[in-house]
């Protein structure tokens, strides 16, 4: 009889035990990457703007942009997740005004910096009012000189020291025949990868600048979703008058530290891949506690019968 109490008390042991490890098995989440064998081998989203004058106000912008990136990363291929950025992404940056373009993604085969500018070349329109030899054949006369251009690192959440989201602000001035003459422009940005060929990985909507202002400051944040090995990375930026095929100012590596070799890499080597417990309301003492509550509850039994 005694044997018949103790091996039902052990099967119910068992069962408190494999209950208390489903519970347990709920509370741990994965830090792997999901599977992206279906995505395009290279991907990237950007988003630029221009800079707000408050810094308050900036800094606010600048987290909805970031926070704008991490929704719209490709779920399995890019025209799937080009679908669903322009349908949950453009309302919110309507909102907030034309110094916001929308999210702009890159698929799988980004061009060179000599293809998009024998793409722009190509076009039946004047080279650049900035660069034409009789300034007179152009309507508007203007010459151009990027101030400044800076960068700054997001999200390393492998903590190695290389990072999936970079942020790329530049200044451009304008010079013309009169006080704070004004330009509509629009960039093109290459990434370099440890001094190789320049390749394109965002264009710009069109901005507006007035004469040598220091806040007109344009913004671009990228996050790299795949495709991205972990290594240095040059940036380049070529800056075209809106109506002109030609480049009016440019600026990389080459001409600033704040453009030179930035640590980045994908988001999908961007991962410790291992599996991360959470204890929340000490799961493991619940899973011990659990179990040794019930043993002690069928020994009472036990004794009583």
């Amino acid at each position: 009889m005694n044997t018949q109490k103790q091996a039902i008390a052990t099967t119910a042991y068992v069962k408190a035990m494999a209950l208390a490890g489903a519970l347990l098995a709920s509370t741990m989440v994965s830090a792997q990457p999901s599977d992206e064998s279906n995505l395009a081998p290279f991907s990237a989203a950007s988003i630029g703007m221009m800079k707000n004058t408050d810094a308050e106000q900036a800094a606010k912008q600048e987290q909805q942009a970031l926070s704008l990136l991490q929704q719209s990363a490709p779920a399995q291929n890019v025209e799937q997740s080009t679908a669903a950025a322009l349908k949950s992404l453009t309302p919110s940056f309507s909102a907030q005004g034309a110094n916001v373009s929308r999210v702009q993604l890159m698929g799988a085969t980004p061009m060179t910096r000599e293809q998009v500018i024998a793409k722009h070349t190509s076009q039946p329109i004047p080279s650049s009012s900035a660069t034409t030899e009789d300034p007179y054949r152009a309507p508007i006369y203007h010459s151009f000189a990027i101030y400044d251009a800076s960068s700054r690192l997001f999200e390393d959440f492998d903590y190695d020291g290389f990072y999936r989201t970079f942020s790329v602000t530049f200044d451009v001035d304008v010079f013309g025949s009169y006080l704070n003459e004004r330009a509509d422009l629009f960039a093109e940005l290459y990434l370099s990868r440890n001094g190789g060929p320049w390749v394109h990985y965002y264009t710009t909507g069109v901005f507006t600048i007035y004469g040598d202002s220091t806040q007109d400051d344009y913004e671009v944040l990228t996050t790299l979703y795949t495709g991205y090995q972990t290594d240095h990375y040059d940036v380049l930026i070529d800056v075209y008058e809106v109506g002109y095929s030609g480049i009016v100012a440019s600026i990389s590596a080459d001409n600033t530290d704040g453009l030179y070799a930035l640590p980045l890499e994908s988001r999908d080597r961007d991962s410790s891949g291992e599996v991360i417990i959470v204890d929340e309301g000490g799961a493991f003492s619940f899973f011990a506690l659990l179990g040794l509550g019930l043993w002690a509850v069928l020994r009472k039994r036990e004794e009583f019968m």
